[in-house]
């Protein structure tokens, strides 16, 4: 063999297994993020936190957390995380996202009645979208008016709203005494391991987490497009979060295969993004800059806009009394950028971290 065919042959096989092994947006041992943890918000007075799902902030910089327990379901704490109040109790059967658009109102998910909530700035009850309880299956002709596992919701700079859902199957409601949810191999799998209890439905008008899809409504909540993300070898899909970004893409992340997808504000299908972390929760700051919450992964990470890991922070672990993150489901920014909030739905606890 001569030197060419030799040089030829290597670079052959290189190829090969860059098109086998297709190179992630993340890049190894990515540096610390100029973070460090400081004092959590504390829970109510005589009270404990439970699974924290959501935190967001309002115009005030007063930070709204979203809590898995119907006495206390929504906490507001001031802007040296002192609690306010706690108010909305039993407003989500199994709270989810949580966000706070431009005007200030509280877009609240619960993920196991399938229904979106607006409320106003005080917390007040505006719309309710999807039908309570209820989904069906999906009609390319129209939407049929209901949800299927929704999760997260965001907007574009025009207002209209998107909306992603599918939980995989998974996620039942804590355990109680009247709670009933569809029967599947995921919810008997989740409720053998939590030790909760629920009541097994046959034969649902639509599998929860069967319709993994983002959808898109105009500002006047008027259904205009949505985009199936089934996967095609039929495994399960957890479409988890939804932003728009500065470039009027929207970015949509599926934690099961720890993928984002990106489409134009149409839904049009642009590219792919493959992670390292699981694709939990994504938001984007003041300036423009992307983040991302990694779930179980325990740790959070800033993005670019090509998807590339520059730096992370948290380390997953189980003792509650330290800065082990349980789970990493959602996160927010303050507009300075020197405060950032996780919402930890494992420890139970709000996690608070400050610029160095």
């Amino acid at each position: 063999m001569n030197c060419a065919t030799a040089l030829l042959m290597t670079v052959a096989t290189a190829c090969a297994l860059m098109t086998a092994h297709p190179r992630t947006a993340l890049e190894p041992d990515p540096p610390m993020l100029p973070y460090h943890f400081v004092a959590r918000p504390a829970p109510p007075p005589g009270t404990e936190l439970d699974n924290i799902a959501s935190v967001a902030l309002t115009a005030d910089n007063h930070l709204i957390a979203l809590n898995r327990n119907p006495d206390r379901a929504m906490i507001e704490y001031d802007q040296n995380s002192k609690f306010i109040r706690s108010f909305n109790p039993n407003i989500a059967r199994t709270p989810h996202g949580m966000r706070i658009d431009r005007f200030g109102n509280i877009w609240v998910i619960d993920s196991f009645m399938n229904i979106i909530m607006k409320l106003n700035a005080k917390g007040e009850p505006i719309a309710t979208y999807g039908v309570r309880g209820e989904n069906a299956p999906w009609d390319d002709t129209k939407w049929n008016g209901m949800f299927n596992q929704p999760l997260d919701v965001n907007w574009d700079r025009d207002d209209n709203l998107y909306v992603v859902q599918s939980h995989g199957g998974s996620s039942p409601p804590k355990s109680c005494t009247f709670c009933a949810t569809y029967d599947s191999e995921q919810v008997r799998s989740q409720l053998q391991q939590s030790g909760q209890r629920a009541v097994l439905v046959s034969n649902p008008p639509a599998a929860p987490g069967s319709d993994p899809r983002v959808l898109k409504f105009d500002k006047n909540g008027k259904y205009v497009t949505s985009y199936s993300l089934k996967h095609g070898d039929g495994s399960p899909a957890t479409i988890h979060s939804v932003i728009v970004s500065p470039q009027r893409e929207v970015w949509v992340t599926d934690r099961q295969v720890k993928k984002i997808y990106v489409f134009d504000e149409n839904l049009k299908f642009k590219r792919e993004i493959q992670e390292n972390y699981l694709t939990c929760g994504l938001f984007v700051d003041s300036q423009g800059g992307l983040w991302m919450s990694a779930g179980a992964d325990g740790l959070i990470a800033k993005l670019d806009w090509s998807g590339k890991v520059l730096g992370r922070i948290g380390k997953q672990g189980s003792n509650p009394d330290s800065n082990d993150i349980g789970e990493a489901h959602y996160l927010t920014v303050a507009p300075d950028l020197k405060t950032i909030y996780i919402a930890d739905t494992v420890s139970n606890h709000i996690l608070k971290l400050e610029h160095n």
